[in-house]
């Protein structure tokens, strides 16, 4: 059992000089019998008082399970995970401890991916709780003080001589498209279908807009169950990606039309969403290696934070086909989490 187990254990006597060690210690470590075990990070620069014993796995009220870093005869620092326990002699003295490792590399990494994951999303929803904030002061605050400046310009106009009318017209067209832009910058912040009446109705509404600014004719295809209970926050980041992907089309690619798809996978695990384009076309390769714009990236981040996937099929002069695939399993993960 000794030599057959896969965590690393090893014998050492009272000056950490190593009895018998297993092979998978040996594998971890580099460590032979005969050498001395030197100590983890954590008790090497861990203040001790006189008398008291450096590592803290062989003191008194040691703990029963301790994670650091071990130095390796390899020349590397590896995460590991400490137990002792020990060997006492005829007289109850201890002469020899057992000293168990296990490597927690893997461990690490997968904390600091889902630290990284949440760290992500918690920026991210952060962001949106500031665009829905200023949507909402600029429709409530700004957008109301400029609906009161026009109703009392139009009660002045009619106060003046009519020499002054031209003034009052001009004025007047400058507050309109004033209020227009401050409209469209509040929808574009936060859109309000999407709260009010889901994903559907937010991106047709998406649609109309792109239609109206740019020469842009857009098809889409909603095809998801009426059934499906999307998150409100998956919902959001469903809506950027489309957005995104469009803004795309209608600044960079330079397509007459784009087609919008969004259906369930045939095997039901999840969605995909399809964006085409005839466009100019890109080289994925080139513009990821030396683009320095965040279109692609903040697509690629939404996608990451949805436990989906996401392929660009594009070559210039060919038109971009972006593919989104996006699991059930990220709704009830992303839940979950809020709850």
């Amino acid at each position: 059992m000794f030599q057959a187990l896969s965590d690393g254990v090893l014998i050492m006597d009272r000056n950490r000089i190593i009895q018998e060690i297993n092979p998978a210690a040996t594998r971890m470590t580099g460590w032979k019998t005969g050498q001395k075990v030197p100590y983890c990070l954590f008790c090497q620069h861990r203040e001790v008082v006189h008398g008291e014993e450096r590592c803290l796995l062989m003191g008194k009220n040691a703990p029963s399970y301790f994670e650091s870093e071990m130095p390796t005869l390899h020349g590397e620092n590896i995460p590991v995970s400490f137990s002792t326990t020990y060997l006492p002699t005829e007289d109850e003295t201890i002469e020899h401890t057992v000293l168990m490792l296990r490597d927690i590399s893997q461990k690490k990494q997968e904390e600091e991916m889902r630290m990284a994951k949440l760290l992500a999303r918690q920026t991210i929803e952060a962001q949106e709780a500031e665009r829905k904030r200023l949507a909402q002061e600029l429709h409530d605050g700004i957008g109301q003080s400029l609906y009161s400046i026009s109703m009392a310009l139009g009660l002045l106009r009619q106060t003046v001589p009519e020499s002054d009318a031209q003034l009052f017209t001009i004025a007047s067209s400058t507050l309109a498209d004033t209020m227009k832009e401050v409209k469209q910058l509040s929808v574009a912040l936060r859109p309000p279908a999407l709260d009010i009446l889901g994903l559907k109705a937010a991106l047709a509404s998406l649609i109309r807009q792109v239609e109206q600014h740019f020469s842009l004719k857009i098809t889409i295809c909603y095809n998801l169950p009426s059934s499906l209970r999307i998150p409100s926050s998956i919902e959001l980041h469903i809506y950027r990606i489309v957005q995104e992907a469009l803004s795309n089309a209608a600044k960079h690619a330079k397509s007459p039309v784009v087609f919008i798809s969004l259906c369930s996978l045939s095997d039901h695990s999840g969605f995909h969403i399809i964006i085409r384009d005839k466009g100019k076309g890109f080289d994925p390769i080139h513009v990821h290696r030396h683009s320095t714009g965040l279109g692609l990236k903040h697509l690629v981040e939404r996608t990451e934070l949805l436990e989906g996937s996401m392929h660009i099929d594009s070559a210039p002069g060919c038109g971009t086909v972006l593919r989104f695939v996006i699991p059930f399993a990220s709704m009830e993960e992303t839940g979950s989490e809020k709850n």
